[in-house]
C-alpha cells in the first residue's frame, strides 16, 4: 500500500493522539536553548544522549539554562512539518542543576575572584580605529556583517581576520590564539564574535583559555558573541559587550556621514551665531551713530544759537559803541569847527599880523606900523594911526 506524506502524518498524529503515555508524560531533563516569545518559551530538555523540542506557555515557570527540571505534559506531532515537540504544561526546577552549568558556575566564580571581570580593569574603547583585528569565522554571516557595517560607517578602516572555528573540538584553542595573536599586532581593537546558537554552540567562549586570552589581551576587546539573549564568560571579560556583531562594528568606528552632519550643523549654528552678534554690532552702531549724530546736532543748534546770540550782543555792542563815539565825535567835530579860525573870522573877527607875527594885544603895535588884517573872505592892508590900550 502506497501513501501520500499528508496521509502518513496524518496517520501518526492519530497514534499520538490516542496513546495515553504520549498525553500525559513527566519528563527529567537539563533546560537549553531557551528563547522567549509573545505566548511563553521555547527550550530544548536534554540529557547524555538526546533532546527534545519544548514549549510552555508563560503562565508556567520560566525555564532556565542549565537547570534540572522535571516537565509534564503531552507529546505533540506536527503534521505540516513531522516535528515531534513536547508542550509542557507544568515545570518544576529538579534539586540538581545539570553538570555543564554548574562547571560554568563553578568556573565564572573562579575567574571572578581573580578580578578579571572586574570593571574597573575595562578599558574605554579608541574613538577612531584605523585597524581593527576580527576573531571569527570566515565563512560566517558575522564577518560580514561586521565588515557592512565598519564600511559603511568608516570606510577609510583597515579590517584584519583571524579566521578561526567558533564550535566544535579546539574552538576554544583557535580562538584564543587570535586574540593572542592581536594582542601584539598593530591593531587598535579587537572583536571576538560568532553568532547565535545553543549553549554547546557557544561553549568554546566560556572556555578558560579563551576568557584569560580576552582578558590579557594588550588591545581593548568588544565581545559580540551570539544574539541579545545569550551571555558567555568571553563577555564578562571583554571591555565591552555587544549584543549583536552589527552593534559590535557600530561601538568600534563613528559614522561618518554622522560627523559630517554635525559638522555642518556646528558651523551653521556658529554662523548664525556670527551673523547675529554682526547684525547686533551693526545696529549697536547705527543706534550710537544716531545718538551721537542727535548730540552733535543738538550741540550744534545750541552752540549755533549761541554764536548767533553772542554775534547780537557783539553786534549791539558794536552799534552801541558806534553811536556812542560817533556822538563824541559829533561833539568833538563840533567844537572843531567851532574853534576854526575861518569860522571865527567868518562870525567877524579877524586876525592881525605884523612884520614880526602874530598880534594878538594893542600892546604889541605903534602908530604908523603897517599891519595886515585877514578877515572871513579876505584881507586888508592897513597902517595904524592910533593906539587906544585898556587898562
Amino acid at each position: 500500500m502506497t501513501i501520500s506524506v499528508t496521509q502518513l502524518n496524518n496517520y501518526i498524529h492519530g497514534v499520538f493522539d490516542i496513546d495515553g503515555v504520549l498525553n500525559d508524560i513527566s519528563v527529567c531533563g537539563e533546560v537549553t536553548n531557551v528563547k522567549s516569545s509573545r505566548d511563553g518559551w521555547y527550550f530544548s530538555l536534554k540529557d547524555e544522549n538526546s533532546a527534545i523540542d519544548c514549549f510552555c506557555y508563560a503562565s508556567a515557570t520560566q525555564p532556565e539554562v542549565g537547570k534540572m527540571v522535571v516537565a509534564e505534559g503531552k507529546i505533540n506531532y506536527w503534521t505540516k512539518s513531522g516535528r515531534v515537540s513536547f508542550f509542557v504544561r507544568r515545570l518544576t526546577v529538579s534539586r540538581n542543576d545539570g553538570a555543564a552549568y554548574l562547571q560554568f558556575l563553578q568556573l565564572k566564580e573562579k575567574l571572578q575572584k581573580e578580578g578579571l571581570f572586574d570593571e574597573v580593569r575595562k578599558r574605554p574603547l579608541p574613538v577612531f580605529c584605523r585597524k581593527i583585528g576580527v576573531v571569527t569565522s570566515a565563512t560566517g554571516a558575522v564577518i560580514h556583517d561586521i565588515e557592512n557595517v565598519i564600511h559603511r560607517r568608516q570606510p577609510f578602516t583597515d579590517i584584519l581576520l583571524y579566521p578561526v572555528k567558533v564550535q566544535g573540538v579546539g574552538a576554544d584553542l583557535e580562538i584564543a590564539q587570535g586574540v593572542n595573536y592581536f594582542s601584539s599586532c598593530d591593531v587598535d581593537v579587537v572583536i571576538v564574535g560568532r553568532g547565535g546558537g545553543s549553549n554547546e554552540d557557544l561553549s568554546a567562549f566560556n572556555s578558560e583559555c579563551v576568557v584569560r586570552a580576552v582578558a590579557q589581551c594588550k588591545k581593548p576587546v568588544v565581545s559580540a558573541v551570539g544574539h541579545g539573549v545569550d551571555f558567555t564568560l568571553c563577555d564578562f571579560a571583554a571591555d565591552k559587550r555587544a549584543v549583536t556583531p552589527t552593534e559590535a562594528g557600530e561601538f568600534v568606528t563613528v559614522d561618518s556621514s554622522a560627523v559630517i552632519n554635525a559638522i555642518q550643523q556646528r558651523l551653521l549654528r556658529a554662523s548664525n551665531v556670527v551673523e547675529k552678534q554682526l547684525s547686533e554690532s551693526k545696529n549697536r552702531t547705527e543706534y550710537s551713530l544716531q545718538r551721537i549724530s542727535s548730540v552733535l546736532k543738538l550741540n550744534l543748534h545750541e552752540n549755533v544759537a549761541k554764536v548767533k546770540g553772542s554775534i547780537a550782543r557783539q553786534n549791539a555792542c558794536v552799534q552801541s559803541a558806534w553811536q556812542r563815539e560817533n556822538l563824541q565825535m559829533q561833539n568833538v567835530l563840533s567844537r572843531l569847527s567851532a574853534a576854526n579860525p575861518a569860522n571865527v573870522l567868518k562870525r567877524g573877527y579877524a586876525y592881525v599880523r605884523s612884520e614880526k607875527g602874530r598880534v594878538y594885544s594893542a600892546s604889541q603895535v605903534t602908530e604908523g606900523q603897517k599891519l595886515t588884517v585877514t578877515f572871513g573872505d579876505g584881507s586888508a592892508e592897513t597902517i595904524v594911526t592910533k593906539v587906544n590900550n585898556e587898562t
